[in-house]
């Protein structure tokens, strides 16, 4: 038995959300227990290579804290995005009627699975929750340039995400958006 995560998807879960393109270009992370047949590894990786992904090996524990990460973190940060905003009511009406591209954007992966989200909540807490102590603090660095008016700090702040930002490639999706 070969563990293989590979880190491909939308929104869209199940059999039916599949399209040819899913693992080309994407990262697929093996994470084999240290007495794992090196046969069984390299058919693994190798099916992984065959339909276009790029194999890393690494353990579980560093697995689940990457992924607490950079996938976990986002969709609670999405949800809770979502909740927050559908809470508001002190404007008499459904704000998220105004919605457009950066809140949609955003947003889109709170239209995952939360049965399989809350699972992941589940088998992944100590990360994830370190996870959101750590954004938890970058949202009180960002509050503090805000509330000190210091907006040249702010904007070297975005400045620098943004450039983090724009150095992500990802893989093409097919023209249906899958």
């Amino acid at each position: 038995f070969v563990p293989a995560h590979p880190v491909a998807g939308t929104e869209n879960s199940g059999a039916e959300a599949a399209f040819p393109t899913l693992f080309e270009g994407r990262v697929c992370i093996l994470t084999p227990a240290e007495c794992a047949d090196e046969g069984a590894l390299s058919v693994v990786e190798g099916l992984w290579r065959e339909v276009g992904s790029e194999v890393v090996i690494m353990d579980a524990e560093r697995h689940d804290k990457v992924l607490a990460a950079i996938s976990h973190l986002p969709h609670i940060i999405a949800y809770s995005l979502v909740n927050t905003v559908a809470g508001i009511d002190e404007f008499g009406e459904d704000i998220t009627r105004y919605s457009a591209g950066g809140f949609k954007d955003f947003t889109r992966i709170a239209s995952s699975s939360p049965e399989m989200w809350r699972d992941i909540c589940i088998l992944n807490r100590a990360a994830i929750l370190d996870m959101i102590e750590r954004f938890k603090g970058r949202l009180e660095v960002l509050e503090g340039h805000m509330a000190g008016e210091d907006w040249e700090t702010l904007r070297c702040d975005f400045d620098a995400a943004k450039k983090v930002r724009d150095g992500l490639q990802a893989p093409e999706v097919e023209e249906n958006g899958e």
